[in-house]
């Protein structure tokens, strides 16, 4: 094993191709003498002290974008500012349906400004705005919803005549950066969906990568300055039997790109409003997402849930993080104390990453249990990437250690090719996991086994009035357990069409051998208005062998604006498996849901689920509703008030109150 790893890492080392310089490669930082009014109206004469960019290009197409984009950024002792300047033909077809912060921007008119203060080809912060003025913004690392706890920053945008207009504010205080720092990696980004066309400053090439940025050299910002930040929670629940309270914190002391540390005390584990499963098959287990604050921050610089699945950690009492960046190193540390069926147990896991080359990284990672039991997972990962003209090679090398009363290792090797537009992209991946490989806060559904798998994909957005995009994907996969005996085999073919009229044609074909079971499904799902959210719809149908049974699955989606900002949407499913000596298995679920957005920052909800799944013969019902009501504020305290209990199989007779007000000192 050490040999194959030696030989990956070579591999990652020599690297592959050359990078094509992006153009302009640099750009000077011009200070601002009067900081500009944040209103949605680009007055010139506001930002003419700025650095104007004149051209935005179509990395597809290798042109300059067809509809004229300006763009300024500058800066002064306090924040970054960034405006844009978007014509447009026809004003009427700009998509801006999205108005609340932190909502769904995908399918909107957005203009978006990355920010990389490391300048190194790390993750950006990537800040978002339609135009509406709706803001939503992604931090490396990761972080919780609270605006005061992520940091806060200003936009408004403006719909004029020949197009539209925004303008930004980012504090320099909310980025992490080291002292003395005088260069900043930006990319500008204007996206226009009813073309499905990416605008971009500077010109990357034709293969589009946020680690393709120019720089913004001779910045002179301010000494880093954080907060400490506490967090504190209240909840109370009452129902017709008890009243009950809790309360708890999280605390956050930041000095800026070096080290953030966390620390939680009794942390909150209830959502306000939990999402509700699909109605599906699969033979294993779900990975479901992590929402805790305490888990959310800094969540890139813990082990993979391979090795480290936070979800796993149920009753925290207690937990210190920390995690940070200096130089070509990053790292990341977590310890805390968890209780399970009555017994504590005392958890830590930590990562160091070194960067040897521009965008390379070599990582030790471990994760050690006691209490009852006594586990650890020591681990390495390679991750080597090569930006050439055409496209990314991506080399990846996974290798975990388990000891402890289970001994184990776990192994995964990943050759990536990704490329632009009418090109394939390829994936190659052979994993190798002993059958002992089953770690208490890991995440490994299945074991003993060595597998294959091989996936392409090519996509294209074509010279044509009627169609946007189009994409075909294959993936073939082998995995054969320890012993020899097949685990399964299969493949997976999908083709999908994007129209100008705001419809989605999707077929696919499943087939996969697992023993005694061959399933071979075919479906098709046809989606209108996708770039509405709220009367978006689709209608999907997949039918074959499943299971051992024949199989039938249906869903109607439909979402629809009834009157302004007042949102409903009818979720439907049903999977039924006829089986020739058994009884048929069923599942039949119906979500209704409703919403009415009170202001960009305060919305009430309500939510209905009905659902009946009969499996091998038991039968399990849902009938359940409940209300909440969620504020989400830039100043005071965050609230949310739910009368009801998510994902309870009755409707419950209960109210509870959560309180958040976060606290600067």
């Amino acid at each position: 094993m050490r040999r194959v790893l030696g030989v990956w890492m070579l591999v990652g080392l020599v690297g592959v191709g050359l990078t094509q310089p992006v153009d302009p490669r640099r750009f000077p930082a011009q200070r601002l003498s009067r900081p500009p009014v944040i209103d949605g109206i680009v007055n010139t004469d506001e930002w003419a002290e700025a650095y104007r960019v004149e051209q935005f290009w179509s990395p597809s197409r290798q042109q300059v974008g067809a509809f004229p984009t300006r763009a300024y950024i500058g800066y002064d002792h306090e924040a970054i500012y960034v405006a844009f300047i978007c014509e447009d033909p026809n004003p009427e077809l700009i998509q801006a349906r999205e108005t609340k912060r932190g909502g769904y921007l995908e399918n909107d008119d957005t203009v978006m400004a990355l920010i990389e203060p490391q300048a190194r080809g790390l993750e950006p912060y990537t800040f978002t705005v339609n135009a509406r003025g709706a803001q939503t913004d992604d931090f490396p690392a990761g972080t919780t919803e609270n605006i005061r706890w992520r940091g806060d920053w200003q936009a408004a945008a403006r719909i004029v005549a020949n197009g539209w207009q925004a303008e930004m504010r980012i504090p320099f205080r909310i980025l992490r950066y080291a002292p003395k720092q005088n260069r900043f990696g930006v990319i500008l980004e204007r996206y226009i969906p009813r073309l499905n066309e990416i605008y971009t400053f500077p010109n990357m090439g034709a293969f589009y990568s946020t680690r393709r940025q120019s720089l913004w050299i001779g910045l002179e910002p301010p000494p880093p300055r954080y907060p400490v930040i506490v967090l504190p929670y209240f909840t109370g629940d009452s129902d017709p039997d008890t009243t009950r309270a809790r309360s708890g914190l999280d605390l956050r002391y930041t000095i800026g790109d070096p080290l953030t540390a966390l620390l939680t005390l009794k942390p909150d584990f209830r959502n306000i409003a939990a999402d509700v499963a699909s109605v599906d098959f699969s033979y294993t287990e779900k990975v479901l997402a992590e929402t805790r604050p305490f888990f959310q921050e800094g969540a890139e610089f813990m082990p993979p849930r391979a090795a480290f699945y936070s979800v796993r950690v149920q009753d925290l009492s207690a937990g210190l993080k920390a995690f940070g960046s200096l130089n070509d190193w990053r790292y990341g540390a977590m310890a805390g104390e968890y209780a399970l069926n009555g017994r504590k147990r005392q958890f830590g896991v930590g990562r160091i990453r070194y960067q040897f080359a521009e965008r390379s990284f070599i990582d030790l990672l471990g994760m050690r249990l006691q209490g009852d039991v006594q586990e650890e997972t020591l681990g390495a990962i390679l991750d080597s990437r090569r930006i050439t003209g055409d496209g990314e090679w991506r080399l990846v090398g996974t290798y975990y250690q388990l000891n402890g009363d289970r001994d184990g290792v776990y192994q995964q090797y990943t050759l990536q090719r990704n490329a632009p537009e009418r090109a394939p992209n390829y994936q190659l991946q052979y994993t190798d996991i002993e059958p002992n490989y089953r770690p208490r806060l890991g995440f490994a559904p299945e074991t003993g086994y060595r597998g294959l798998r091989f996936g392409v994909l090519w996509f294209d957005r074509p010279e044509s009035e009627r169609l946007l995009y189009t994409e075909t994907r294959l993936d073939l996969s082998r995995r054969t357990r320890y012993g020899g005996a097949r685990l399964d085999e299969g493949g997976t073919l999908s083709l999908q069409w994007l129209y100008a009229s705001q419809n989605r044609l999707t077929l696919t074909a499943d087939y996969l051998n697992r023993p005694p079971n061959i399933d071979r499904t075919l479906g098709v799902e046809y989606a209108w208005n996708v770039l509405d959210i709220y009367r978006t719809g689709s209608l999907e149908l997949r039918a074959g062998d499943l299971n051992g049974g024949r199989s039938l699955y249906a869903r109607f989606v439909q979402s629809y604006e009834l009157a302004p900002r007042f949102r409903v949407r009818l979720d439907a499913e049903n999977l039924e498996i006829r089986y020739a000596d058994a009884p048929t298995d069923r599942a039949r679920q119906l979500i209704f849901t409703v919403n009415y957005e009170i202001d960009p920052e305060r919305a009430i909800g309500g939510r209905m689920v009905l659902n009946r799944l009969e499996f091998e013969g038991d039968v399990e019902s849902t009938r359940n509703f409940y209300l909440t009501y969620l504020q989400r504020v830039r100043r005071g305290f965050d609230l949310f008030i739910i009368y009801g209990l998510p994902n309870a199989n009755r409707s419950q007779n209960r109210l509870a109150v959560k309180i958040v007000t976060p606290l600067e000192f």
